[in-house]
């Protein structure tokens, strides 16, 4: 029986099998009968069958060896079904094939190189509907200026508009974890905001001014050895003054920040 198989700690599974909170993830990712969608996690196939239900096609990428087996016998004589045992850090998602919803429950400790991952193919989907622990979904969804708004925020609201669709209790997992979870929903931008500059500078400016936060943005930068000369023109040439601290720019300055920046560096 599927259900006998004990959840790993060592990856992080916890188990959702509450019908109520299943049917609540289906729909919050809208899944319908003409929809691909990529699970990302199946452990032991519930919300897999449920999306089974619904979607013209699921593709579901499962790292545990023991459970491979187990959910190709649970879904063999659906081909609409496919389990595929893969690493999803490690998943050639440019190979996929038309529009996808990705559905995801996300262990805490690869929840944030997960996202960077889909989000980095954000042309392969339309949105991106995951559980995550609840102080994720809300570093994810934050304004500017609020206290959950950081590195993750700025990353994802880069290239789609978050929303928290509902909270999820730790009982309805087993093993219960410590923390309960809410599940997110990322609506993919047909229009990133415009950044010009190459991604992986962006993210080591974020990475410098959000690591301390009660630094300026002046002091926060130091770590890119940018001369001060170059700093002294970011507030003439973009209108960001560098005594503001980093949670309070909009993703849109930061834009104008990296690329001003990154144009100083390369002059």
């Amino acid at each position: 029986m599927i259900d006998s198989i004990r959840a790993k700690k060592s990856l992080g599974q916890n188990f959702l099998k509450d019908p109520l909170y299943l049917c609540k993830i289906a729909d919050a990712a809208q899944v319908c009968p003409d929809d691909q969608v990529l699970e990302i996690g199946p452990g032991l196939g519930h919300l897999t069958g449920v999306l089974a239900k619904r979607a013209r096609r699921v593709l579901a990428l499962e790292l545990d060896t023991r459970l491979i087996p187990v959910l190709e016998r649970e879904f063999s004589g659906q081909d609409h079904v496919a389990i595929v045992h893969a690493d999803a850090l490690e998943y050639p998602y440019a190979a996929l094939t038309g529009k996808w919803k990705a559905v995801a429950n996300l262990p805490y400790y690869i929840s944030t190189p997960i996202i960077q991952l889909l989000i980095d193919h954000c042309d392969k989907f339309s949105t991106l509907t995951l559980l995550l622990q609840k102080e994720v979904a809300r570093r994810i969804a934050s304004p500017p200026g609020s206290k959950e708004y950081g590195f993750l925020s700025v990353l994802v609201q880069l290239s789609a508009e978050p929303r928290i669709e509902f909270m999820v209790p730790a009982g309805a997992f087993t093993p219960v974890p410590k923390v309960d979870s809410a599940v997110v929903t990322l609506r993919l931008r047909e229009h990133p905001a415009a950044c010009k500059t190459d991604k992986a500078f962006l993210i080591s400016m974020l990475k410098a001014v959000f690591s301390q936060r009660r630094k300026t943005l002046r002091n926060g930068l130091k770590p890119l050895a940018i001369p001060p000369d170059r700093l002294d023109a970011v507030p003439g040439q973009t209108g960001i003054d560098l005594s503001r601290r980093a949670e309070t720019l909009s993703v849109e300055e930061f834009c104008a920040l990296a690329d001003f920046l990154r144009e100083q560096q390369t002059a």
